[in-house]
């Protein structure tokens, strides 16, 4: 997976935010934010917030605040 194009300075604070670095996590398919292998997600929007974040689907929708999903998880991650 390749990891979107960010600057020097934002990389810095989600490596100091997240103790790992986001092109490292992203290329090695782990979450930057929990460090578990990453599964798959639920859409294409869901992937590409990856590639800018790190975050695995769980922690997305930790963050974004996703309580439930009743559709079907797509389990190819990030061969897609």
């Amino acid at each position: 997976m390749k990891p979107s194009e960010k600057s020097t300075e934002i990389d810095g604070l989600l490596s100091a935010i997240f103790g790992i670095d986001r092109k490292e996590a992203i290329t090695k398919n782990v979450c930057a934010m929990c460090k578990k292998p990453i599964k798959g997600f639920r859409d294409a929007r869901s992937l590409k917030e990856y590639t800018i974040s790190g975050m695995c689907q769980k922690c997305q929708d930790r963050i974004f605040g996703v309580t439930s999903f009743d559709g079907e998880w797509n389990e190819r991650g990030p061969e897609m």
